[in-house]
């Protein structure tokens, strides 16, 4: 039985890699996660498509710009200088908002990626543990077939001794009946 248990140890049959993995992957509880990771990547989703409508937006806002800007240099009226200032400062404004709202993108995207890292860090690479889970299990269904071959053969033998016992007590009563007769006669 000893040497069964060691050979377990050396065919990949020790648990232990794959226990001390078990207790960082439930402390991950990715579970649990899903639905804040869900949330945040449909909060990225959205700010992303919204990112577009406000590039696409900044895009009319420089096109009119450039437009005022021809006007003011051809006209070189007052109205059309009140017109350029007036349309600068809202495309910068916008411009700002878009910066702003691209760098709360960016921070929430940063810390998720991080918060996420360093839960995942923890966590042993669950390929490997898989991969030693295969082992684990192929080394046992070896055990498992070679216990059953040897079980059958076992209950070969039983079955021979059987028999081999059924003869030697026909045997047995046979030679008990004769001298019984040979003592009597």
């Amino acid at each position: 039985m000893t040497s069964t248990t060691s050979s377990n140890n050396n065919n990949g049959g020790d648990l232990s890699p794959l226990q001390s993995a078990l207790l960082p992957w439930s402390a991950f509880n990715l579970t649990d996660r899903r639905p804040h990771l869900d949330n945040t990547a449909q909060s990225l989703v959205e700010a992303k498509e919204t990112s577009l409508k406000a590039r696409k937006q900044l895009g009319d806002l420089t096109k009119n710009l450039k437009r005022a800007v021809k006007v003011a240099e051809t006209e070189k009226s007052e109205e059309s200088v009140k017109s350029l200032a007036v349309s600068c400062k809202g495309t910068i404004k916008r411009y700002q908002e878009e910066i702003d709202s691209l760098t709360r993108r960016c921070k929430t995207a940063e810390g998720s990626f991080v918060q996420l890292y360093h839960s995942l860090h923890e966590c042993a690479d669950p390929s490997v543990l898989i991969s030693e889970a295969l082992l684990l299990i192929e080394g046992r269904d070896g055990q498992i077939h070679n216990l059953l071959s040897a079980m059958e053969g076992l209950n070969d033998e039983l079955e021979n001794a059987r028999e081999e016992k059924e003869r030697l007590e026909s045997d047995l009563e046979e030679s008990a009946r004769e001298l019984k007769e040979a003592l009597k006669g």
